[in-house]
């Protein structure tokens, strides 16, 4: 296992069990690979969007030796953007800019709270919400975003 095995396997299950927040909107879902990122996404995407970045990834050594055994913690934010004025109507809730943005950011820490033992069985272990960002709105390109931090770990032998 290293970082980027882990971040897909956050990725996909991300894929595998969140709702397009288009389709909540009336429009035709989208595949998880076109809405879910771990690289940048293209230009041609549109919002909203999650997309994951590494923040750090510290290493504790748990044996001596040449051929010794890492334990390495991973720090994911996963981000989730949406242009200002998207509305999706959940159980009768409609929510829309920066609400849109919180729901999302919850969603996504229950989504992956209660995957951990499918991560686990992945090899990532471990799982932990660690902060939710405050919610931020950019002028310049309209897009309500914010982002949760997670921490996941795994063994390098």
């Amino acid at each position: 296992m290293n970082s980027v095995d882990a971040i897909t396997v956050i990725r996909d299950s991300l894929r595998s069990n969140l709702v397009d927040p288009r389709s909540l909107a009336g429009a035709t879902a989208r595949p998880g690979s076109y809405f879910i990122f771990s690289d940048e996404p293209s230009a041609n995407d549109k919002f909203p969007i999650i997309q994951l970045k590494k923040l750090t990834n510290p290493t504790e050594i748990l044996s001596i030796g040449y051929e010794y055994t890492e334990r390495e913690r991973l720090v994911i934010n996963i981000w989730f953007s949406s242009k200002n004025g998207f509305k999706v109507t959940v159980g009768g809730v409609e929510y829309s800019n920066a609400q849109l943005v919180e729901y999302y950011l919850g969603l996504i820490k229950r989504t992956l709270k209660a995957q951990a033992s499918t991560l686990h069985t992945a090899g990532v272990i471990g799982y932990h919400h660690l902060n939710t960002s405050p919610l931020e709105y950019d002028d310049a390109t309209q897009l309500y975003y914010g982002c949760c931090t997670v921490q996941v770990e795994y063994f390098v032998i």
